[in-house]
């Protein structure tokens, strides 16, 4: 099976509110996401941001572990997601982009990339899952290794760019 790498965009740093708090939360989300598609066989490697300082601490985990897939799953039920969106979004589109030069299929899964899904769109994001989102993941990954169809799939958003039979 393929290789997934999941990781997230909240980075405590970019909050300073939060950073002078040093009360982390672990990413449940990002984790529960993870661990579905570990028991369904996948590949998976985690990295979490809330400790680092930007998202370029991303790149030697993405040569290392050469993902096909590079998914930023953030906790939609957690209310630091709707801190410092302007930093938060801008690293992740910098993780977007990383991902693209180390050629992954980058999915995001947020609040703010459901509200401005053509902004990912636009940064490279190849799909964006809207919602709460683990099952659709778990759709999609397994519809992109089978090549079959993802229109039948609900609660995602993509350019149609990618050809399939």
């Amino acid at each position: 099976m393929s290789k997934i790498l999941f990781s997230h965009s909240y980075y405590y740093p970019l909050d300073p509110k939060q950073w002078k708090n040093k009360m982390p939360f672990p990413p449940l989300g990002t984790l529960y996401a993870a661990s579905l598609l570990r028991e369904n066989n996948y590949e998976v490697s985690l990295f979490d941001t809330n400790l680092l300082n930007n998202s370029v601490s991303i790149l030697p985990v993405l040569k290392e572990k050469e993902p096909k897939y590079l998914v930023i799953y953030d906790d939609g039920f957690n209310y630091l997601t709707k801190m410092c969106l302007t930093n938060m979004r801008q690293a992740c589109f910098e993780m977007i982009q990383l991902g693209k030069k180390n050629n992954c299929i980058v999915i995001v899964c947020s609040s703010d990339s459901t509200d401005h899904y053509t902004e990912y769109l636009e940064k490279g994001a190849d799909f964006i899952i809207q919602g709460e989102g683990e099952m659709t993941l778990l759709q999609l990954i397994n519809s992109l290794e089978n090549k079959t169809s993802l229109e039948p799939i609900s609660g995602i958003v993509y350019k149609k760019r990618m050809k399939f039979k």
